[in-house]
């Protein structure tokens, strides 16, 4: 008898599909997911072993993550011809198991910007030129957030930028402070030699290296990265309207769309998370944006000279 049904993917196909995830963005390049593969559908998994416990005791960071792999996978499922269908804490006695992809057959796109710039996007650390943002370019970013469920604030003026800025060297001041929060720091940063392929390198963390608590003073590493944000051509801030779990999923997957459009434009980002993570800082910035529950905040630009070819997923 002939199946109604067309098949699922093989496990070669998905693993194709799965190769381009770890491009994804991720907080410290954690990398925090974990794939498990049945009968043709992907389960996306929370991956505690990644969890940075200190500065992520909620798991927001970690969910958000996940949220932009699964924005990848999705994209890349298109490209190569399968509509991902998608259901969202599909298995409620076991809460880290995030999302269940299947796949259903469908043409491919004939011009796949999306899929093409997955590969194109990286955080950039270093600072950004002057040059604005094109108004075309903020406004596909903020329908790409919209398509997602989520909302993404583009903050252009200087007052708006300079008021989050004096956040973020607030937030970088109390994390540091936090031996815990050092801890989780030292555990995801990597000198340039190290074969990991996550954490991140010695060359693209600016002030935060390895020893930046023995080398530099906190004082002036909050100043720096306070400074990079005000002198940012603009900063977004992805929110939701509720606040648990399946919220962060979504702000990840709206954070990731984003991003891959603003790569596909030749604009580039770097996370400024501190104002989200602190949390007497995030009801600051909440009031900042309407009331609104903001998940996770970059700044935006087009990378100067500096640092360029040191950038990291």
């Amino acid at each position: 008898m002939t199946s109604l049904f067309p098949p699922p993917p093989s496990d070669a196909e998905i693993d194709r599909l799965l190769a381009h995830v770890d491009r994804a963005p991720s907080v410290l390049n954690t990398r925090p997911w974990r794939f498990v593969v049945d009968r043709g559908a992907v389960h996306v998994h929370a991956d505690r072993s990644r969890q940075l416990l200190a500065l992520d005791p909620d798991g927001r960071d970690l969910v958000v993550s996940c949220g932009a792999a699964l924005f990848y996978l999705r994209t890349a499922a298109r490209h190569a011809g399968w509509a991902p269908v998608v259901e969202v804490l599909p298995e409620p006695g076991d809460p880290d198991v995030l999302a269940a992809v299947r796949f259903v057959p469908q043409p491919a796109p004939d011009d796949d910007r999306l899929f093409r710039a997955l590969s194109v996007r990286h955080t950039h650390r270093h600072p950004f030129t002057d040059a604005a943002i094109p108004t075309d370019v903020v406004r596909e970013m903020v329908e790409a957030a919209s398509a997602e469920g989520a909302r993404l604030h583009m903050l252009t003026k200087w007052e708006d930028r300079a008021g989050v800025s004096r956040l973020v060297e607030e937030g970088v001041a109390i994390q540091g402070f936090d031996p815990a929060v050092a801890d989780d720091l030292r555990a995801w940063l990597r000198s340039d030699t190290d074969p990991r392929p996550d954490g991140i390198r010695d060359a693209v963390q600016g002030e935060w290296d390895r020893r930046s608590d023995l080398r530099t003073p906190l004082a002036d590493v909050a100043v720096h990265k306070s400074d990079l944000a005000r002198a940012a051509p603009a900063l977004g801030v992805v929110s939701t309207a509720a606040d648990g779990p399946a919220d962060w999923l979504t702000a990840g997957e709206a954070m990731a769309h984003a991003l891959v459009v603003a790569a596909s434009r030749g604009v580039s980002a770097s996370f400024i998370n501190q104002p989200v993570e602190v949390e007497s800082l995030r009801t600051r910035l909440a009031g900042r944006l309407g009331g609104v529950f903001p998940q996770v905040a970059f700044r935006l630009g087009y990378p100067s000279d500096e640092g360029v070819g040191t950038s990291e997923s």
